[in-house]
């Protein structure tokens, strides 16, 4: 196939109506973070902060604010977020008033940040409840967030992914409440993350380049974002693994950027679908399933009877994009040179994290229903979805 048909360059794509948005005021690039004192709302006197666990990532920023005459309350992150982390955080703030959040960390400390943006607006902790409903601005409590990993994109998206309270699963709150309302993007925060974060984290923006641009709901705007990244975020990921190089960490940081934009406004697909159940029940990071995953999610959906000739196009030129920075192998899979760098990497197979065959078939059926598995290109059935669990296990 022409590579130029590959990205969509002979073919005229239909365009129907779409909405995009991202009400986040972005600063992009290395050093931004110093912008951080001018940015913050006239005003502002108390500041919650919310930080990972490590003090290495978060030490210029607090360095900022201490020097400024900020003292600031501080919420650590710990783990992945759930509804249970995010109302202890709550709980421990107490009484202290919140004229501002500000949060410095991986995908994990935002979504605690945005979570507790909401319990915070409306004074009492969270519920399952709150995962149905509509969650407007919370225009009193300014947000700005500082990412100290290239992977979520969560920075610019009105969702955060939490552990339910009642249930063995992972949810999304939603609403403009958890609209950042500053994001900014420094790569030279990112770069003391650990080599195995940093891998997770640059699949997870990998991964939803990809996923954003196939996804069924995928729009002129997301593909327009995310199709030239799928490329550009791959070899930025190789280079950071391989050579820290600092030209790619702006690029990866980039690729995370553009992905979270993309999947705002046009979803994700089966990959996403799966790697939230698997989340939930097992300890495993959420960029490490993802990268599992991707391969023989994609293998799936061409070999799908639903897949048309469009998809399949989709699909293929990010397929080339994997091999082009990845060089296959096996002459007779062009995704095996991908799945060569993961092992050489030691990225960790599904039963790692303890996932069985025997629990297979269950958890296919529970990622059938699941919503970014909804926006999947083509539908894949539960038999389909068990198979690229076996075939990542």
């Amino acid at each position: 196939m022409p590579w130029a048909r590959l990205w969509g360059i002979e073919r005229v794509l239909p365009i129907n109506p779409f909405s995009i948005t991202c009400k986040t005021d972005v600063h992009f690039g290395a050093g931004t973070h110093r912008k951080l004192i001018d940015l913050l709302p006239q005003g502002v006197q108390s500041i919650l902060l919310v930080k990972g666990v490590s003090n290495g990532p978060s030490a210029p920023v607090r360095l900022l604010l201490s020097g400024a005459g900020f003292h600031c309350a501080t919420v650590v992150c710990a783990s992945e977020p759930s509804v249970r982390s995010v109302n202890e955080a709550w709980r421990a703030i107490g009484k202290i008033p919140v004229d501002c959040i500000v949060v410095c960390g991986g995908g994990s400390a935002i979504d605690t940040g945005k979570a507790l943006r909401i319990a915070v607006q409306k004074g009492a902790p969270l519920t399952d409840d709150d995962f149905a409903v509509n969650h407007v601005a919370c225009v009193d409590i300014p947000l700005i967030v500082l990412p100290t990993t290239a992977g979520t994109g969560s920075e610019v998206t009105p969702n955060a992914v939490l552990g339910a309270a009642t249930r063995d699963a992972k949810i999304s709150l939603r609403g403009q409440g958890l609209q950042p309302s500053i994001a900014i993007v420094d790569p030279d925060l990112m770069r003391a993350a650990p080599k195995a974060v940093a891998l997770y984290a640059g699949l997870d923006a990998v991964v939803q380049n990809i996923e954003a641009h196939i996804s069924a709901f995928a729009n002129p705007f997301t593909r327009a974002l995310s199709g030239p990244a799928v490329s550009s975020t791959l070899g930025a990921l190789r280079d950071v693994i391989e050579r820290d190089d600092p030209d790619a960490w702006t690029q990866l940081a980039w690729g995370s950027l553009s992905s979270g934009i993309a999947l705002a406004n046009g979803g994700l697909g089966a990959v996403h679908g799966l790697a939230s159940i698997l989340g939930a029940a097992y300890p495993a990071p959420h960029g490490a399933l993802c990268g599992r995953l991707l391969t023989p999610v994609l293998k799936a959906n061409l070999a799908s009877e639903l897949c048309t000739e469009d998809i399949r196009c989709d699909i293929m030129m990010c397929q080339q994009a994997i091999l082009d920075v990845f060089a296959p192998t096996d002459p007779l899979d062009p995704l095996s040179g991908f799945e060569s760098w993961l092992t050489t990497q030691n990225l960790p197979r599904l039963a790692h994290w303890g996932i069985q065959s025997d629990q297979i078939d269950a958890l296919a059926e529970a990622a059938l229903s699941a919503s970014s598995s909804l926006k999947n290109p083509v539908k894949l059935e539960t038999i389909e979805l068990a198979q690229v669990l076996r075939d990542a296990l």
